[in-house]
């Protein structure tokens, strides 16, 4: 029986063997499904830690500026409310992790004309009155996060906010916060490489049928699922890279997609390759039978061609023999 690949052994395959994608494709959907959600809980476990970091960046920049710039500050029933000489307050610095925060807890906050100007940075975050909205380039839509899931009680003054965010129930924050980013960054996440096993399925299929490959969907389904692996890794390095020092890569998104186009094509005529390999191979065996099958019918046959010529030899002998026997007596005479 065959041993079972554990999942770092199956990653490291997918990345490195390409020869592998035979048993890939022959695989269950189920067991590439359970693959890619594996690595889809690993991508977003680090990638969560990471913007909980950041938000522990941006919260000691807003206790500095709270501390600074705001005169009074409150939380009442989920909504916040900033005292201040001006509002919006706009906070902006391409030297910072988040580069861009937006404060404006009025009733009519422009939130459609601050969203277009935080998408021109790769990270900001929009302070309203009852939410805050943080926005990236690596997530496919804005994450919301309500003062009430943070701030169970009410908070009367600046002073209480600042002793809150700086004592004992910052971890709770952290917590509160991790959590959240966590279950929206794996929803979105495991969704889209679902979505993106089914696009790659389709075009793997459709390659096959172009390279004269009988593939079933599914084959090519858990052929595109693995082909995610060395992109997703190169995803979590690059939003690693960028979290601690903000390097950013033009069109990284098209790099990503075409490294698994890459991986679906040569997997598939990886698997053309070895049926064709098997059937040189079953033929060379067949000629070997075939051979081997005339070789002992010579052997059968030959024994009775030997019989054939003895038995001739001995009749001509009988025949000589009574010819002599038949002749005069005196004949030699």
């Amino acid at each position: 029986m065959e041993k079972k690949k554990g999942f770092f052994k199956k990653a490291w395959t997918s990345i490195r063997d390409f020869e592998k994608y035979e048993e890939f494709a022959a695989d269950t959907v189920f067991n590439a499904i359970k693959y890619i959600l594996i690595l889809t809980l690993i991508f977003t476990i680090i990638i969560a830690l990471a913007y909980t970091y950041k938000f522990h960046t941006v919260l000691v920049s807003v206790k500095d500026y709270i501390n600074q710039n705001i005169e009074e500050i409150k939380i009442e029933n989920g909504n916040l409310t900033v005292s201040t000489e001006e509002e919006p307050i706009i906070i902006e610095s391409e030297e910072e992790l988040i580069p861009i925060i937006i404060i404006d807890t009025s009733e009519d906050a422009n939130v459609e004309e601050y969203e277009e100007k935080i998408n021109l940075y790769d990270m900001g975050i929009i302070v309203l009155k009852d939410k805050i909205i943080v926005s990236s380039s690596f997530l496919t839509q804005d994450e919301n996060i309500n003062y009430s899931s943070i701030f169970q009680e009410n908070i009367e003054s600046k002073e209480e906010l600042l002793g809150l965010i700086s004592g004992n129930n910052i971890g709770q924050i952290y917590l509160v916060f991790l959590s959240t980013i966590f279950i929206y960054l794996f929803v979105v996440y495991f969704t889209s490489n679902l979505i993106d096993g089914i696009v790659l399925g389709v075009l793997g299929y459709l390659f096959a049928r172009i390279v004269r490959l009988r593939l079933k969907f599914k084959a090519t389904y858990n052929i595109g699922l693995h082909a995610l692996t060395l992109p997703i890794l190169l995803n979590l390095i690059y939003i690693m890279v960028n979290t601690f020092t903000n390097f950013t890569i033009t069109h990284f998104q098209w790099m990503y997609t075409t490294i698994s186009y890459i991986y679906v094509a040569v997997a598939i005529l990886m698997i053309k390759t070895e049926i064709i390999n098997q059937k040189i191979q079953l033929i060379k065996l067949e000629r070997i039978q075939e051979k081997v099958a005339e070789e002992e019918q010579i052997e059968v046959e030959e024994p009775k061609e030997e019989k054939k010529e003895k038995d001739g030899e001995k009749k001509e002998q009988e025949d000589k023999k009574k010819d002599e026997g038949e002749q005069p007596e005196g004949s030699n005479a």
